[in-house]
């Protein structure tokens, strides 16, 4: 007999017996069956028994999405094959599976589903042959964690078509589709409670709609009795997990729990310096926010970046579409408070009752010509007088904000500091340098960051040590600019342009450097200057803008930018740090401690509330 060890069958199950057998005969050629039973009180467990390729494992019901990653977590093969307790696979299928190409991991296998009632197969209706995606590899994807209607995600992944049939037959009466109504479309008034709204017209127009598409557009009406009877399911189907989703959005509107709209729109950029701080601050909400008095939101640029939230089930979002991106409908409806978390205003926000303004800096009033930048800080200003409350993330930044836009007394001005991550990780990757000493330094390599006196300053510096500059190449112009002066300087085996690292490599350059060095001109924060502290590395920072008050008494700093006093600087720097260095990294290390996201999202719940209740 055919046998295949390096897949493994895996499904979920309780009080499956009716078709259990059939299903597990279906599957002997697997060298592995996982099921993992949500509490069966049937026959079906004793069922499994009578199959040697079976291993039970046991768990509660947390959803079925949740629970199809936790049975595939039980396997001993990377590559699932995902069947229910109803799905028999045919000859040809099988055949297929046994053959199935499994060196790529990011490719998914489809499988056609042709769904049967009493024994007959069912050609039209929202029940007919469907396409199924059943066959992947868990290092590479997952079931979404929903509590129904779970799927695999594939995103770009290659879809490969297999041959042969899935056959299934989920219902064995009315009253098993009635069981299954009930359950299915309670889970997804659960599951979207908050996050959908519908109107009671509504819910009768998609109705009526679902009826028509599955009995006529769909010729239903070709399958006889059996068409009606399950055009008639679907119809019931709609209107009983919208009504009951209306139901329960009534009463959560009803219970008093104010609705704090986030707005997280940054997150379609993970990797900048916004995303980040999206990603980081969010999740540290969600662990601080008390939710019995007020219900937490999340504003997104489009659903798949919900993935970046660990605590999604527990947050309702909304999504950003072709005519709130334009500004052209409010994002902000329905919302007692709405926190805009930068200064970045394309779109409307004009519905909430009351608003908190973040602005994390004003760069673009040095970067960008008069006219541009003008118009920006018009922009800025409406937000501005909009606002309840506005916040800054640093003293400098409220300065100068106060200097250039117009900030009535009784409008408050808050600094919350952003939280900072060590960038130290468990595992580091060296990058393509040596094992000489050296002095590191990162950020978007432009004009502002002022990486160039950096370069002229290694002349000055014991021939020892090497400088690594690490970050998007962003201006050509400039990145240009340095390496000519590095060839001009003859430090071509001494200064290198790393370009972007991974988060890896910039452990590593961070764990392993002799010092940091921040030469930037023009900041709103400073992170890097924090992380280096959090490193426990002796900073070395320009005194420009925010850097003296976010660094304070525990980094070195250069008044000016003359290249031998640079040098001078850093030797007498790393000279008092190394006079007591176990001291001194501890303490820096206790002072970046400061900057967290836990202590940054404390004080935003703290603000929200009182924000509220003012």
């Amino acid at each position: 007999m055919i046998s295949i060890d390096h897949i493994s069958a895996v499904m979920i199950l309780k009080n499956g017996e009716r078709s259990l057998r059939a299903t597990l005969e279906s599957l002997r050629f697997f060298g592995e069956v996982i099921i993992l039973d949500n509490g069966s009180t049937d026959n079906s467990l004793a069922i499994a028994s009578e199959f040697s390729n079976v291993k039970v494992h046991h768990s509660e019901f947390i959803g079925f999405g949740p629970l199809k990653n936790l049975a595939a977590s039980f396997t001993s093969n990377d590559w699932i094959f995902s069947i229910d307790a109803d799905e028999i696979i045919d000859q040809k299928l099988r055949d297929e599976i046994v053959n199935f190409d499994l060196t790529d991991p990011h490719t998914v296998a489809v499988v056609d589903r042709p769904n049967s009632y009493l024994g007959k197969k069912i050609e039209g209706t929202d029940f007919g042959n469907e396409k199924k995606v059943r066959l992947y590899n868990k290092t590479t994807t997952k079931f979404s964690d929903v509590q129904v209607h779970e799927t695999i995600e594939t995103h770009d992944m290659k879809k490969i078509m297999l041959k042969g049939h899935l056959l299934h037959e989920s219902y064995s009466s009315v009253n098993d589709i009635i069981d299954k109504l009930q359950l299915y479309t309670s889970l997804f008034a659960e599951q979207n409670c908050g996050k959908k709204t519908i109107t009671p017209f509504m819910i009768v127009v998609k109705s009526l709609f679902a009826f028509f598409r599955s009995y006529v557009f769909k010729l239903g009406f070709m399958s006889g009795w059996r068409g009606l009877l399950i055009s008639s399911f679907v119809t019931a189907d709609v209107f009983f997990k919208y009504f009951k989703l209306y139901d329960l959005n009534y009463k959560k509107k009803k219970s008093g729990r104010k609705k704090i709209l986030v707005d997280l729109e940054r997150l379609k950029y993970p990797n900048c310096g916004l995303g980040q701080v999206s990603i980081n601050y969010s999740n540290a909400l969600t662990k601080v926010a008390d939710q019995s008095n007020v219900s937490l939101e999340f504003l997104l640029s489009s659903e798949n970046r919900k993935s970046y939230i660990e605590d999604a089930n527990n947050v309702n979002f909304r999504y950003h579409n072709p005519l709130t991106k334009k500004g052209i409908l409010p994002v902000d409806s329905n919302i007692d408070l709405f926190h805009l978390t930068h200064q970045i205003t394309d779109y409307k926000a004009v519905k909430a009752k009351k608003n908190i303004y973040t602005i994390h800096d004003l760069n673009f009033l040095e970067e960008k010509n008069k006219a541009k930048a003008d118009r920006k800080l018009k922009q800025i200003q409406k937000a501005v007088d909009r606002a309840d409350v506005i916040t800054v993330i640093s003293k400098f930044t409220e300065k100068v904000v106060r200097d250039n836009l117009e900030i009535p007394s009784f409008k408050p001005v808050k600094v919350i500091y952003n939280g900072v991550k060590t960038p130290i990780l468990k595992e580091s990757a060296q990058p393509d340098i040596d094992d000489s000493p050296f002095f590191f330094s990162i950020g978007t390599v432009m004009p502002k960051k002022n990486f160039h006196v950096l370069v002229n300053m290694m002349e000055f510096v014991d021939p020892k040590y090497k400088l690594y500059i690490a970050g998007q190449l962003t201006k050509a112009s400039y990145v240009d600019q340095i390496n000519a002066l590095i060839e001009e300087k003859n430090l071509q085996d001494r200064v290198k342009l790393l370009g972007p690292i991974s988060d890896q490599e910039k452990s590593y350059l961070f764990e392993k450097c002799e010092a940091f060095l921040f030469p930037s001109l023009l900041e709103g924060f400073g992170l890097p200057i924090i992380e280096s502290m959090l490193a426990k590395k002796p900073t070395f920072s320009s005194n420009k803008t925010s850097l003296p008050e976010v660094g304070g008494e525990y980094a070195y700093y250069w008044e000016n930018f003359k290249p031998e006093y640079m040098a001078n600087v850093v030797k007498e720097g790393l000279k008092d740090f190394n006079s007591d260095r176990t001291k001194k990294e501890q303490e820096v290390y206790e002072y970046a401690s400061n900057f967290s996201w836990e202590k940054n999202a404390e004080e935003y719940n703290k603000l929200y509330i009182e924000t509220l209740n003012s």
